[in-house]
């Protein structure tokens, strides 16, 4: 499959800049893991649909052009699996949060963690970026474990931090720095 801007991360593994047709094939993956993705992701809704895809997709192509946010699709082999980000970029301050989720049958087979190692890269060889944070509820194993495998710090626990609707949630906060990823 040809893509406008696509970046190997290993030969079955692409980041890919979205497109506005991608919005459907992002909203299938979702749909087919909204069980798993629920539990510690708020914006993920049960009653989202296809066009809600569509501008989310919009306002990130925003976000990048205002240098503001990245966003990437997680390809493994052709087929949309999550999705990686650069969020709340702060470029005074040379500092941004990562995000991610991937589909459930890809979970544990440590292609987040290879995704994240290579958004570091880009984070602070091409875009600049002094300081990357990670969030990750308290209760979300495996997304903790990401962030500590690349080589993250963790720096404390955030109370209550997020609400999901039904109870606030504590999140760990990890940071890496560029010195300290330089060291790697």
């Amino acid at each position: 499959m040809e893509y406008q801007l696509a970046i190997n991360v290993t030969p079955q593994i692409k980041l890919v800049q979205p497109e506005l047709y991608m919005a459907e094939a992002l909203y299938n993956t979702i749909k087919s893991n909204y069980q798993h993705l629920v539990t510690f992701l708020d914006f993920i809704q049960e009653d989202m649909t296809l066009e809600d895809e569509q501008q989310y997709l919009t306002m990130m192509l925003n976000h990048q052009a205002q240098n503001k946010g990245r966003l990437y699709l997680i390809y493994f082999e052709d087929e949309l699996i999550g999705t990686i980000d650069l969020h709340n970029i702060q470029m005074q301050h040379k500092k941004a949060e990562i995000g991610y989720w991937i589909a459930e049958n890809y979970a544990g087979r440590q292609i987040t963690t290879q995704c994240v190692q290579h958004l570091c890269y880009l984070a602070f060889e091409v875009f600049g970026l002094n300081k990357l944070t990670i969030k990750a509820d308290v209760r979300n194993i495996a997304s903790n474990k990401v962030a500590e495998k690349v080589g993250f710090s963790y720096v404390g626990t955030d109370l209550e931090d997020m609400f999901d609707g039904e109870a606030y949630r504590d999140m760990n906060r990890y940071s890496l720095l560029k010195r300290d990823y330089n060291k790697q």
